[in-house]
């Protein structure tokens, strides 16, 4: 029953796994700020050959910019979700040589 349950989302199973890589790569390719760095060296490029004109050029560069933006706080934002002060709290016990003795009378 299983290996045909298993055949029958074989298909399924595949499309997923392949959405999901192109996701990834789109996420990546969307977020990854030297991506967004090198189209706006080809932005300003097209503009000093005249391929683009001032108004273009202005849309797109606020579009890039916006996009840089957004993820530079997206890697600001996980970072902080690492190392903030409620998941980062450690606790140190300290005990003496005697258990009768206190723990600040330690020899």
């Amino acid at each position: 029953m299983f290996l045909i349950d298993d055949l029958l989302l074989a298909p399924v199973k595949g499309l997923n796994f392949i959405a999901r890589h192109i996701h990834e790569m789109v996420e990546k390719e969307l977020n990854d700020e030297s991506v967004i760095k090198q189209e706006l060296l080809e932005l300003q490029m097209r503009r000093e050959l005249d391929e683009i004109g001032d108004e273009e050029f202005e849309e797109r560069e606020a579009e890039l910019f916006a996009r840089l933006r957004a993820a530079k706080e997206r890697q600001l934002e996980a970072t902080q979700q690492v190392h903030t002060a409620d998941s980062s709290v450690m606790v140190v016990e300290a005990g003496s040589a005697d258990e009768n003795e206190p723990p600040g009378n330690a020899r």
